[in-house]
């Protein structure tokens, strides 16, 4: 006896999500390996460069990590040069993470490096079709979970 599946669009999207994701993903490492980073030390960077010195706890909130994937990831960024534990203002048992100017440097190195990978991931679609994934991802991403 078979089993039906019913009409695949109605669930196969997150299967295509998950391999766009992944494909995405390695072209993103392997732009920036000339820079001696991976993706989750881009992500620190970019999000202390957007919102300023923050503790791990913070990074891990906003990055969707687990503390010892941050502890590991700060800890690498720190053997880099390219951020700092200083103790936070008004909790004297806590750090907050900060970029170093070498930091900034490699953050923007990685920018151009993210920007040449959009480039060869997206090169199928045109202006127009990169602008609708965009925004589809981002209404997506804007509704809450269940």
């Amino acid at each position: 006896m078979t089993t039906p599946i019913g009409d695949p669009t109605d669930y196969v999207v997150g299967l295509l999500l998950r391999r766009a994701h992944r494909r995405a993903s390695r072209v993103f490492g392997q732009a920036l390996l000339p820079l001696g980073i991976e993706p989750p030390h881009f992500g620190v960077l970019h999000t202390l460069a957007r919102l300023g010195p923050m503790s791990q706890r913070g990074l891990i909130d906003q990055l969707g990590s687990d503390k010892s994937a941050m502890v590991r990831t700060v800890d690498e960024l720190e053997r880099l040069g390219y951020a700092r534990r200083r103790p936070a203002q008004g909790d004297r048992r806590a750090y907050a993470v900060e970029l170093t100017p070498g930091g900034r440097q490699a953050l923007a190195d990685g920018v151009t490096a993210a920007q040449a990978a959009a480039e060869e991931f997206l090169t199928d679609l045109d202006r127009e079709e990169r602008a609708t994934l965009k925004s589809l991802l981002t209404r997506l991403l804007a509704t809450p979970s269940p």
